[in-house]
């Protein structure tokens, strides 16, 4: 199934705000612009602002235009687990910090069913501001090596994993996120410049192919007050395409 249109450019508008591309107060195009860009409807181009609108992220006046929304940097989870969506990750510059093939049995985040001495890839990266450069999350991502492994050999900085299995034909059916506070310990609070024992919110998401094999099992740091995360869904059936 393919991503509706209005969910693609609202995607890359998400992005855009959350990364200060389009800072708080700058002007979003207009529907008319929407539809030249995008070649889309007028009904689509609607949508699109009208949604940012009730999410926050932007605020629309008659004869003013559509601006974004003070302080406005929140991510739709709802996102993080539809897998007809490529890549909705933080954007900001990653930095490696690990990456190397090990036994199940040692990595850092857990990948049920696999045996604990079958190989897989940990990938430890982290996610720095657009703007400031602070660190914002650490990622911990776990791959069976039978799955991705070429994955060693690419551009790490660059690579969203959901995309990176699009690519290679790994085709994901189901996804879970799992929400946890947890008290940071002294690696993960050194990698997010704070000090250890603050109470941080820690997001894991498991992947899973069609025939019920794991594919990821990643683990997200984030730094406190570093974003705002909401669940919304969208019937694509319900409104124009």
């Amino acid at each position: 199934m393919s991503t509706p249109r209005y969910l693609q450019i609202r995607a890359n508008l998400e992005a855009q705000i959350a990364s200060g591309e389009l800072a708080p107060g700058a002007k979003l195009p207009t529907e008319a612009e929407l539809q030249e860009q995008h070649g889309v409807s007028r009904s689509v181009a609607q949508r699109v602002l009208n949604e940012l609108a009730l999410a926050g992220l932007v605020t629309r006046r008659k004869r003013v235009g559509t601006h974004v929304a003070e302080g406005a940097r929140q991510i739709n989870v709802m996102r993080s687990v539809d897998p007809r969506i490529g890549a909705t990750e933080i954007p900001g510059r990653m930095r490696v910090v690990s990456a190397s093939v090990m036994p199940a049995g040692k990595a850092h985040a857990e990948l049920p069913g696999v045996d604990t001495n079958e190989p897989v890839i940990e990938l430890i990266r982290v996610r720095h501001d657009v703007q400031t450069d602070e660190p914002l999350v650490v990622e911990i991502a776990v791959l069976p090596f039978r799955l991705t492994p070429e994955l060693l050999d690419e551009a790490l900085e660059d690579v969203s994993v959901r995309q990176y299995f699009a690519d290679q034909g790994v085709a994901i059916a189901r996804s879970r996120m799992y929400f946890d506070p947890v008290l940071l310990e002294g690696p993960i609070a050194s990698l997010l410049d704070i000090e250890p024992g603050i109470c941080v919110l820690k997001r894991r998401r498991m992947m899973w192919q069609s025939d019920g094999r794991i594919a990821e099992s990643a683990a997200y740091y984030l730094r406190p007050g570093a974003m705002e995360f909401y669940i919304e869904y969208s019937d694509p059936e319900s409104q124009p395409s």
